[in-house]
């Protein structure tokens, strides 16, 4: 039903563009005295190219529902089930989102507080690993590929939150003190870099206010699944 609907739609945009192109035509033709404004015309192309942009959109759409019905059938061929390619986009799904253990190589980053004295001129703030501290550490990570993330122990999901609590951090609700202990899966060697960077700001905090942080290259890491439950109020199915 749903791939009917979509040839339906393109049907109507395409006979849309089409009726638009005629009209034009016949008032050519009968040498009608309507002027067309540049305006007019310029809004007529924007309407037709956002047609033909969605057009395509749909048109990728029916290829990739044709790719995975293609896919199944073969299976069945195959198997006579397709329990496998199920079980095996359900899986992927639960580590994308975050609800699977997951294993590989990655980087483990540890950063605290500064232990060195603090001058009469200098801020206190300054010498302290704040919530936007972490989050830059995460932001750069992801840049740099990061597939999965946690903060001592908590995977962070899209709906994670990482706050300051004093001098406490508060990740997916359970709070946590220093050193944040910060593990990432990805390339090692990548990851390490992007956390080495001369100018990135824990860097830099590192360099003006001693605060601990390093970059720890491992061949290894486990980082557990998301421990809590989400519980949705106003998102509703689709159509």
């Amino acid at each position: 039903m749903g791939s009917v609907k979509i040839k339906q739609k393109s049907m109507i945009i395409a006979n849309f563009i089409i009726g638009i192109i005629i009209a034009i035509n016949i008032k050519s033709i009968n040498g009608s005295q309507t002027f067309v404004t540049l305006k007019t015309i310029k809004e007529i192309e924007n309407q037709i190219e956002i047609e033909r942009v969605e057009v395509e959109n749909l048109n990728k759409l029916i290829l990739d529902k044709k790719s995975n019905i293609a896919k199944y059938e073969l299976e069945i061929e195959d198997t006579g089930s397709i329990k496998n390619i199920i079980e095996k986009e359900s899986y992927d799904a639960k580590v994308i989102t975050g609800f699977e253990d997951v294993l590989g190589e990655g980087v483990i980053v540890r950063i605290s507080d500064s232990k060195r004295d603090i001058e009469e001129w200098e801020d206190e703030n300054d010498f302290v690993i704040h919530d936007e501290n972490i989050i830059r550490v995460i932001n750069n990570l992801k840049i740099a590929g990061a597939e999965a993330i946690s903060i001592n122990g908590e995977r962070l999901t899209t709906f994670s939150e990482i706050k300051c609590a004093g001098p406490t951090i508060t990740v997916n609700g359970n709070t946590y003190g220093q050193p944040f202990l910060i593990k990432a899966i990805g390339d090692k060697k990548f990851l390490k870099s992007a956390m080495e960077a001369p100018n990135s700001q824990i860097n830099l905090k590192k360099y003006l206010y001693d605060i601990g942080f390093e970059a720890e290259e491992k061949d290894e890491i486990i980082i557990p699944k998301y421990s809590g439950k989400f519980k949705f109020e106003y998102i509703k199915e689709g159509d």
